[in-house]
Parts: C-alpha cells; structure tokens; sequence
C-alpha cells in the first residue's frame, strides 16, 4: 500500500510533464513558424560561400582601382557611364552586404533571435508565462527581427546577383583594360 502512495503522485507528475511538452496550438504554431523562418535565414547567411564572396570583393576593387586612374574621355562617354557604373554598383553591392553584416551584426542577432523563440515556445509549452504574455512576446520578436530578415535576404539577393556575373564583369573589364590604349 505504501507503494501505491508513493507511484500515484509520479504518475500524475509523468503525466502533467508529457501534456507540457505536447501542447499545441495556433500561438506555438506561430512560434515555431517564425523560429523556422529566423533558423533558415542564419543557415542561408552561413551558407554564403565566403571565399567566392571574398574573390568577388577583391576583383571588384581591382577594377576599381584600375578605373579610377583613367581619366574622362567624352569619345569613351558609353564606358564611363555604363561599363564603369555597372563595375561600381557590383562593388558597392558587396561592400554594403559586408559591412551592413558586420555593423549590425545579424549574424548574432538571429542567433539571439533564435535562443529567445527558443526560450518563448519552452515557456509556452510548459505554461510558465500566460498567452496573452506569449502573445505580447511573440509580437515583440516579429517586430525586431522580421525587418531584419527582410533587409538580409533583399541584400543576399543583390549579393547572388553579383556572384553571378563576377566571371564576366572580370573578364569584360580585364579586356577593356587591355586595349584601353587603342580606344581612342
């Protein structure tokens, strides 16, 4: 009999922990919606190749530093304008990404992002915090981070853009820089 008294209360406490863990419903659905979004854009954000980045980054500003020693011809006005204005918005694409990456640090504030969805949905699924508070919470996080994410895939996109076309913006500039003498 003393048995029984002592497994009744750790089965209830068995019991509780289980319906804890498998709570569901619209607002952890939410939760886990937005962890899922923040937990792909970190992984799309590390996945960028940083050694073709970088090899993109230092052809661009060889090109520009070789653009920058040619003075204006007008005879050449299509490929300062053009030529010179693609080379320039290619570099400042990158330019932007890696510094905007590094002053604002997404990086570390997806990865806080990540720990604090993590915390909420554990909150919520235990019923340490009322919905409304989960609510409330959960707006807060969209309210900083989808910004966030908005920006960092608007800047990847230029990004894979520029990765693209690095083969023929290097070979376009290194032929004109080889026959720049005979343009004119």
């Amino acid at each position: 009999m003393d048995t029984l008294k002592f497994w009744i209360p750790a089965i209830g406490l068995s019991a509780l922990a289980l319906t804890g863990c498998g709570r569901t419903g619209p607002l952890g659905t939410e939760v886990d919606d937005l962890a899922t979004t923040v937990d792909s854009t970190y992984e799309v954000l590390q996945d960028l190749d940083s050694a073709e980045f970088m090899d993109a980054y230092a052809i661009m500003e060889r090109h520009i530093e070789i653009a920058k020693t040619k003075e204006y011809d007008a005879s050449l006005e299509a490929i300062f304008f053009n030529d010179f204005e693609w080379l320039r918005g290619s570099h400042r694409a990158l330019f932007k990404f890696e510094s905007i990456r590094r002053e604002e640090q997404w990086d570390g504030q997806l990865l806080l992002a990540q720990k604090q969805l993590k915390a909420l949905h554990h909150d919520w699924s235990n019923r340490l915090i009322p919905d409304d508070s989960v609510r409330i919470a959960l707006e807060e996080e969209k309210n900083a981070v989808l910004p966030l994410i908005a920006t960092l895939h608007t800047r990847l996109d230029e990004v894979r853009y520029v990765l693209k076309q690095n083969d023929s913006l290097d070979l376009h500039f290194q032929r004109l820089w080889d026959g720049w003498g005979l343009k004119k």
